[in-house]
């Protein structure tokens, strides 16, 4: 009966969501599933999903989750998700990013920066939405990143580390290509390579079925800190742009940072792959929180 409820309750908000911006109802389906569309949905309801599994996760009498609802401008960035030790007062913002699509890629050779041959990689689309076309707040831009204005015309899609503390991923998304259906609309489908699928058996999924791995691959979330997916020496992260005068330095995240999970074919039969660069999984994230807080 509740659960009847609740979903009358879904269908109305849903009419009343459409006729409040003249959307036609029959039109609906077609516009969410829209090429342009759907990444973002994709997006924002993994920014939700996140939110609650760290609800679910971290203790509530030492951390309060919120997900703020922002309008950010350009200049401003919105958060994600807010968490703030309750004992210290400290906040750390988590910026909710998924995988680049269809990206899951192993190293065919040695590479500077990101890896040695035989490395299993999944990128991550790390990249500001706003960019700053005029001369005045590019400036303005600029000095609150505390770069040269040229610096910040260079990279100018990318972050800093004071943009956000925290980027959260989910890996599903590197499986998923655009491709027809049988009735020829394009869309997005969950469709891992070969060696996709095999680097997914090696997570040992408790299932096998398609439905399932895809949604397994979807909650294999990651944490990293901004501190360590950032151009540095620390790090050892390249920066890629042609135009970057400091590209063992220059103190911007990349638009791709990578979760490196090593040479999976050199794991025993029994061990799962775990990433060798500073990524950890969303259920170890209280001691990551702990750790983090030290830096702030």
């Amino acid at each position: 009966m509740l659960q009847e409820q609740q979903e009358e309750k879904w269908i109305n908000d849903i009419r009343k969501y459409c006729q409040s911006l003249n959307i036609s109802i029959n039109d609906l389906y077609k516009i969410v599933t829209d090429l342009k569309v759907s990444p973002m949905i994709r997006g924002k309801a993994f920014e939700f999903s996140t939110y609650a599994r760290l609800k679910q996760i971290l203790p509530g009498e030492k951390w309060m989750v919120t997900k703020p609802m922002m309008n950010a401008q350009t200049g401003t960035h919105d958060i994600d998700i807010k968490l703030e030790h309750k004992d210290t007062r400290k906040i750390i913002s988590i910026e909710c990013k998924l995988a680049k699509k269809g990206d899951f890629k192993v190293l065919k050779q040695n590479k500077s920066g990101l890896g040695q041959k035989g490395d299993y990689l999944i990128p991550v689309k790390c990249m500001r939405s706003r960019t700053t076309k005029s001369n005045d707040k590019a400036l303005a831009a600029a000095n609150k990143f505390n770069v040269s204005l040229d610096a910040f015309i260079t990279h100018s899609d990318q972050y800093r580390t004071s943009s956000f503390h925290v980027v959260a991923t989910s890996i599903g998304n590197a499986f998923y290509e655009t491709g027809e259906d049988e009735e020829a609309n394009i869309s997005y489908r969950f469709s891992p390579t070969q060696e996709g699928m095999e680097f997914i058996k090696k997570l040992n999924p408790p299932h096998l079925t398609e439905a399932f791995i895809q949604e397994f691959v979807y909650n294999k979330v990651y944490l990293a800190s901004s501190f360590d997916i950032v151009v540095s020496h620390e790090t050892g992260i390249i920066c890629g742009r042609k135009k970057c005068l400091d590209k063992s330095n220059c103190g911007f995240i990349p638009n791709y940072p990578v979760i490196n999970f090593g040479n999976v074919q050199n794991l025993e039969s029994t061990e799962v792959p775990y990433p060798k660069n500073k990524w950890i999984e969303i259920e170890k994230c209280e001691a990551f929180f702990e750790e983090l807080l030290l830096k702030l």
